[in-house]
């Protein structure tokens, strides 16, 4: 007869006493233990392929506890005598320990995770941050800019702080002017030219945002009503 699986076993110094687990160990079942599966599984599976064993949710626990049980890291669930041993050593050991190794694979996971966490929060802070300071900006420049403005944005996206949006621009709702003589055409940038062969490509509705192209927050104190012609 077969010997039966248990998963206490009896130290050498006493019956009824379980042997220290070894933190490195991946399986509480002995050698003789795995013997006895191997060779019952030798026995038992046959020439033809179960295809409950197949199609089983989980084939093993672990590739440590596999290699443990088959003998060897390179084993494969395409064969079938091997997919029969891993079924059987499943029935017989649910629950496998969590090695010294896991553990610390784990571990370090965690560590990585709360790593990643912890950045995903500092992203977001500062771009909560710098959110607050672009409506500051804009509040004030609206305030002090003596031309009625929408603001626009690219129809095209860009990658800032780790995020992608579109830069928003200031467009003057009718013919503004800077400086002496700098014009800034109605519907236009105002960090545009006039005379710019391709002028930038903006969305046709304005934004409910503030503006973020710095070069057009520069001029929206600097301008004025264009004089009539």
């Amino acid at each position: 007869m077969e010997a039966a699986l248990h998963p206490v076993h009896e130290a050498p110094d006493g019956p009824g006493r379980p042997d220290p687990v070894d933190p490195d160990r991946p399986t509480r079942l002995t050698d003789a233990e795995i013997a006895v599966l191997r060779e019952r599984s030798r026995r038992e599976a046959g020439p033809f392929v179960n295809p409950a064993f197949v199609y089983a949710t989980r084939h093993f626990h672990n590739r440590d506890w596999a290699a443990a049980i088959t003998g060897t890291r390179n084993f494969s669930i395409g064969h079938w005598p091997t997919l029969h041993l891993l079924h059987t050593a499943m029935q017989a050991e649910p629950e496998p320990p969590v090695t010294r190794a896991q553990r610390a694979e784990r571990a370090a996971v965690e560590e990585r995770d709360r790593t990643v966490e912890a950045m995903r929060v500092l992203r977001e802070q500062r771009t909560a941050e710098r959110h607050r300071a672009e409506a500051d900006a804009w509040a004030a420049a609206v305030r002090a800019c003596l031309v009625k403005v929408v603001v626009r944005p690219t129809r095209h996206d860009r990658v800032r702080g780790g995020a992608r949006e579109r830069l928003r621009h200031v467009v003057p709702v009718s013919e503004a002017v800077s400086g002496r003589s700098r014009r800034h055409l109605a519907g236009r940038a105002l960090c545009e030219t006039p005379g710019r062969a391709r002028p930038l490509q903006l969305a046709d509705e304005p934004a409910g945002e503030p503006a973020t192209c710095r070069r057009c927050l520069a001029y929206v104190a600097q301008i004025s009503p264009a004089p009539a012609a």
